[in-house]
């Protein structure tokens, strides 16, 4: 494997309560927040394919901003890891480094991984946060695969299928991170996080 604002108008109208044309209602407060991208991450990179940055994570588990690009964002949650190690978020709507199609029809999200080092993932995951996009509906089922690659080594981590609920910037996928659940990284690899609509696999996320 290869390494890895819209709706301001809308908005603003919102807060300023701008005036109604030939009798149209308002956009309501959650409209006008559904419409508005999720905020970039802290130190974030955007570039025209992907947008990255790099996380440490923790051996007491926690949660990293997924980078914002192309109305997508927010966060995933992840377990405790046994060495802390560095990772390296490339957010991205294309597939840029031709990964390999891991569920049935096309992604709506990619979330590329480098891992700078391998470390092993205990199993308590809190259900908190989530990926999310106005492209995402609320209420409609989908599904996560996971893959990662150290040298000739391919790791497939378990997919599981998340109901989407209504966050502030659109539809929101709770739990994603269980796909590195129980789960050893042998060392410094390459994977993807590959997000489909449907409901493709049986385990819930």
């Amino acid at each position: 494997m290869k390494k890895l604002h819209v709706g301001l108008a809308v908005a603003a109208c919102a807060i300023v309560s701008c005036g109604q044309r030939d009798g149209a209602a308002l956009p309501s407060a959650t409209t006008a927040r559904a419409a508005t991208a999720p905020p970039q991450c802290k130190d974030q990179r955007t570039r025209e394919k992907y947008a990255q940055i790099k996380v440490m994570l923790k051996t007491r588990g926690g949660s990293f901003c997924i980078p914002a690009f192309h109305g997508f964002g927010g966060t995933m949650e992840y377990p405790g890891v046994e060495r802390s190690v560095k990772l390296v978020l490339r957010s991205s709507t294309k597939n840029i480094y031709d990964e390999p199609q891991l569920g049935s029809g096309t992604p709506i999200f990619y979330l590329n991984l480098h891992f700078l080092a391998g470390t092993h993932f205990h199993t308590k995951l809190k259900s908190i946060g989530g990926l999310t996009s106005a492209k995402i509906s609320a209420g409609q089922t989908y599904s996560a695969f996971g893959i990662v690659a150290v040298g000739h080594l391919v790791l497939m981590l378990p997919p599981c299928y998340a109901v989407a609920t209504q966050g502030p910037y659109g539809g929101v996928l709770p739990g994603i991170g269980q796909l590195f659940s129980d789960t050893t990284i042998t060392g410094a690899g390459y994977g993807v996080i590959e997000i489909y609509p449907g409901m493709q696999v049986s385990q819930a996320c």
